[in-house]
């Protein structure tokens, strides 16, 4: 746990200074806090005037059972207005690496692997309710890392995450979620790190 509190420390002391946005969700048995670079929300007058543009994040992942990870996020945004509402498109790269705690019931501390990859995935957000008070989104994300990209004890990195979230006031928005991450490493497959309902607060900056 120190080892992640630190390595978030060097990630987000120099990037608040860029921030744009910070996310936290968190379950019983986990959370996630993230640092957004260059970020807006799909329905914000920036977004409106332009195309897209690029979004950065870093920030970490811990659970109950000892899981600490450190994820850095590159995601090219595409955003398009149909006759009745507006959505977005977006395409990127994961960086991820930590540790996790492996077993055959992940209760053994002792019982880690140190695990990294690369991963490509997508986000697409659909605007439900367009709105100048209160708008709401549904988005959907994935990202995937085969053997090829995937390093130390880690064969396989596989995410998907989905939220519905409601802006309760300007630049801060609520939301739930679910997420499922799993690796498969070089002694266990299927190890699963979220697989949880989740409740977060993003606010622009």
């Amino acid at each position: 746990m120190n080892k992640l509190l630190a390595g978030i420390t060097l990630l987000l002391g120099p990037a608040t200074a860029l921030a744009g946005g910070l996310d936290l969700a968190l379950s019983n048995e986990t959370a996630n806090i993230s640092v957004l670079l260059n970020q807006d929300p799909l329905y914000s007058e920036q977004s409106l005037a332009n195309d897209g543009g690029a979004e950065v994040a870093v920030g970490g992942f811990i659970s109950e059972v000892g899981d600490n990870i450190l994820h850095a996020t590159l995601l090219a945004r595409g955003i398009r207005q149909s006759s009745a509402s507006q959505y977005q498109i977006s395409a990127g790269m994961k960086l991820i690496g930590g540790e996790i705690q492996t077993g055959e019931d992940r209760s053994n501390p002792d019982d880690t692997e140190s695990v990294g990859a690369l991963a490509l995935g997508f986000q697409a957000g659909l605007l439900l309710r367009p709105s100048f008070y209160n708008p709401v989104e549904l988005s959907f994300e994935g990202f995937y890392a085969p053997s090829i990209t995937s390093f130390s004890d880690a064969e396989r990195y596989g995410e998907v995450t989905a939220r519905l979230q409601v802006e309760i006031m300007p630049r801060a928005r609520a939301y739930i979620g679910y997420r499922r991450m799993r690796f498969d490493t070089n002694d266990y497959e299927n190890v699963s790190l979220d697989r949880n309902a989740h409740i977060g607060l993003s606010i622009s900056f």
